[in-house]
């Protein structure tokens, strides 16, 4: 009897700015999140406002980034995610309001995962049918998916 290899569904995701930040300058598991989206893999929605905070936190003097660079890694995030316009604003998100732009998001995209490092978001474990989790919990959910 011949055994099939399952094939995984691809995810639709969205990543907080931690995520992006770490996977640039560290790598480690947000990395590896972030090359599941650029093998096609999974799916990645991104909105003005969450590509506008990325901005800033890494054209902060912390991470001896000209302008230059910040431009060139946003317009490479942008090449490789959806940009949408939310559809309507998130009141009883994440305790951070500043973070609610990410579930504007997932909502909006009706994504399958919100991949952060922000203990707000992660405290959420899930908004509607958006799971809310680690990177590190990502990558171990998809491995066991295709087992």
């Amino acid at each position: 009897m011949m055994k099939y290899k399952s094939i995984e569904k691809q995810m639709k995701i969205v990543l907080d700015a931690n995520i992006f930040i770490s996977a640039f300058f560290w790598g480690g598991n947000p990395r590896l999140v972030l090359e599941r989206v650029i093998s096609g893999k999974d799916e990645l929605y991104v909105t003005k406002e969450i590509l506008d905070e990325i901005e800033s936190v890494m054209g902060r003097p912390k991470f001896h980034m000209n302008k230059e660079k910040v431009d060139y890694l946003i317009s490479s995030i942008e090449e490789i995610a959806n940009k949408i316009v939310p559809k309507r604003k998130v009141i009883n998100g994440s305790r951070d309001k500043t973070d609610n732009k990410y579930i504007e998001c997932a909502i909006t995209a009706n994504v399958d995962y919100i991949v952060s490092g922000d203990v707000h978001l992660l405290e959420l474990k899930k908004y509607k049918n958006v799971k809310i989790v680690t990177a590190k919990d990502y990558l171990e959910n998809r491995e066991q998916s295709t087992k």
